[in-house]
């Protein structure tokens, strides 16, 4: 399957500005999808790419943890920026650098905003306070 790309005559073919952060930036970073409502079969998205997954990220953290972006940015101001447990600035994966929020399976509450690292550390073992302590254990 190849790539689609809009027509060579396309009045976006070069850019555009982003409706979101109102930046004009070349085709290659917004999305070209088939569009049947398109005079040529093809349409651009209005936001760029970068936009385009804040976007989604705020509706699924507001989804899925019941948190306002407001809510996240405020959290991460009271963090400093860094993970609750390391203290990286970074989410240690190649996908985001966006921290990602750390709730209670059992409760649904959120508790703060972790790097995929420390997420993932404490989601293995089970969020649990005596595997967690055996692990420190171990390592000491």
């Amino acid at each position: 399957m190849s790539k689609l790309q809009l027509p060579s005559d396309h009045e976006y073919v070069k850019g555009r500005t982003c409706t979101t952060c109102d930046t004009f930036k070349p085709a290659s970073e917004y999305t070209i999808e088939r569009d049947s409502r398109a005079l040529t079969g093809v349409a651009m998205r209005s936001k760029c790419r970068p936009c385009d997954e804040l976007r989604k990220y705020k509706s699924f953290i507001k989804r899925r943890y019941g948190i306002t972006w407001d809510t996240y940015v405020s959290m991460l101001d009271e963090q400093e920026g860094c993970c609750k447990i390391c203290k990286t600035t970074s989410s240690n994966t190649t996908r985001t650098d966006r921290l990602v929020v750390d709730h209670c399976h059992d409760t649904g509450e959120v508790r703060g905003l972790l790097c995929a690292k420390c997420n993932m550390a404490i989601g293995l073992l089970d969020d649990d306070p005596e595997k967690i302590q055996a692990a420190l254990n171990y390592i000491r």
